[in-house]
């Protein structure tokens, strides 16, 4: 007898998981493709920010210091609540300086290293402030969170009960059957993605998980920080405003330099001053982990008129741990081989769960069309919308970055409500079209890849002749991505159209 709550026969646990891979891929599976789509593109969102915005496309950074950047700061460098510097890097060739003023609204500018001239403003939040927080947060906050923190447990359950359910798995891993039945070729591109991608797929969902238990799990993250109290100190050094005027700022290029020796490492990029131009001011730096897989969090504190050490905030296991499990899911270390396996593992990923949703769609319409159900109907229209219609959104909102005023008051919104617009028309579109819908959202997105090259080198002159002469290779990759895509996708619509997948 097997023990109270399972199934007494091996059999039996294998329906009850084939039910439960089934029915909840099918209906997480749209949010799951929402997910590693955006979570793909974020990959390279720094480099999709110079794509979309032009006067930041520069060459390689020359050495800036922090001091150098203050008077891009104006008035605000004594009169804000705190301001923040994030000097360039390999991948972000210009400055940013932040500002939260003691009134209205926060403030932030791009400033140009070699003149040390604000850049104008790009009016979009880019893929670094759209495509990644989108991904685990949908636009829509801690709903958002607590959804994708759902699906990403869900994804592992899914991941373990498909290894379960298909006896043969890899073995069908070298099994590839493109020239038979359609529904044959698109089970095995399931099975195949599956096995090529398991290890990523575990992975990054565990981790999606772990670095967020202080919004759902905050009992169970509490007692894992208990056991290591040195831990939760780091992050929350703080001390009021004395509310008298203080002295002159320290340089920031002495505090930088100290803070290298410190942590016996490359000098610093973030640095924040906190109460400027008060008697109690003091200088945030975080440490840089570009050089390790781990996200570091570490910060060390300074007092902002004398530079004298205040605090640096503990290393201790636990959060060793949590750094190197956010570095593992973050991938903002500088290697570019494994960014490319992410981006690719990532592609693999939307693959999967896109011919998980096209299988279970195309196994039973017959059966549902002979019974006068409409259950497939419905559900091939949401699958549409949310595979080739978030593509046709995403291209959208490159569109739409390209096609919009500069200095259009609101444009970084006008392009998230065009993208979700586009989306719903999508969707309305594959609920008018039907079976059809697979091909025609195919062009689309063959099309609007070529338009989106097209215009991009309309409307700033820097098509793929000058990236690739100029050596911008951000500027050149998305373009060629974007010539891939299309490819891909004319590729596609042409098989569906001659009824070999669909």
């Amino acid at each position: 007898m097997s023990p109270p709550g399972l199934p007494d026969h091996p059999g039996d646990l294998r329906l009850a998981l084939n039910w439960f891979h089934t029915w909840f891929g099918l209906f997480l599976g749209g949010l799951l493709f929402v997910i590693f789509w955006m979570g793909t593109l974020a990959v390279f969102d720094r480099e999709i920010d110079r794509w979309m915005m032009p006067a930041t496309r520069l060459s390689t950074p020359p050495p800036v210091s922090a001091d150098a950047l203050l008077p891009a700061l104006g008035d605000h460098a004594r009169t804000a609540r705190s301001w923040r510097m994030i000097l360039p890097d390999s991948r972000t060739p210009v400055a940013e300086v932040q500002i939260r003023p003691a009134s209205g609204d926060f403030i932030r500018h791009f400033v140009d290293p070699a003149t040390l001239r604000i850049v104008p403003e790009p009016g979009t939040f880019g893929g670094t402030r759209f495509f990644y927080p989108y991904h685990f947060r949908l636009n829509v906050g801690a709903t958002g969170l607590w959804l994708c923190a759902f699906a990403a447990v869900v994804m592992m359950a899914l991941c373990i009960s498909g290894i379960i359910i298909h006896r043969r798995i890899f073995a069908d891993f070298f099994t590839l059957r493109i020239l038979r039945k359609p529904l044959r070729t698109v089970l095995d591109l399931h099975n195949l993605s599956g096995v090529l991608t398991l290890p990523f797929l575990l992975v990054i969902s565990f981790t999606g998980v772990a670095i967020f238990t202080f919004a759902y799990l905050p009992t169970a993250q509490a007692i894992l920080f208990d056991r290591d109290p040195a831990a939760t100190a780091a992050g929350y050094f703080s001390r009021p405003p004395a509310g008298r005027p203080g002295g002159p700022l320290v340089s920031l290029e002495l505090l930088r330099d100290k803070a290298a020796v410190h942590w016996a490492g490359e000098r610093p990029k973030y640095v924040q001053l906190i109460h400027p131009g008060d008697a109690n001011a003091y200088v945030e730096i975080r440490r840089p982990s570009a050089g390790t897989v781990s996200y570091s969090t570490e910060v060390i504190w300074y007092d902002a008129a004398s530079g004298e050490f205040l605090v640096a905030s503990p290393v201790t296991a636990t959060r060793r741990f949590y750094d190197f499990i956010y570095g593992i899911h973050l991938v903002q270390f500088d290697h570019w081989p494994l960014r490319w396996l992410y981006f690719l593992s990532g592609l693999a990923g939307c693959l999967l769960i896109a011919t998980g949703l096209l299988f279970w769609v195309q196994s039973r319409r017959k059966q549902h069309e002979k019974l006068g159900l409409h259950g497939v109907r419905v559900a091939e229209a949401a699958s549409v919308a949310v595979t080739t219609g978030l593509l046709i959104a995403s291209l959208g909102f490159l569109i739409a970055n390209r096609l919009l005023p500069v200095g259009l008051e609101g444009r970084a919104a006008m392009e998230v409500w065009i993208f979700h617009g586009v989306w719903a028309a999508a969707f309305l579109h594959a609920g008018i079209r039907g079976r059809v819908a697979w091909r025609e959202q195919a062009w689309m997105i063959a099309a609007g890849s070529l338009i989106a090259v097209l215009l991009n080198a309309v409307t700033t002159g820097q098509g793929l002749p000058f990236s690739l002469m100029g050596g911008f290779w951000p500027v050149l990759g998305v373009d060629l991505f974007l010539l891939a895509s299309a490819a891909v996708a004319a590729l596609s619509a042409n098989a569906l159209r001659k009824g070999r997948t669909g």
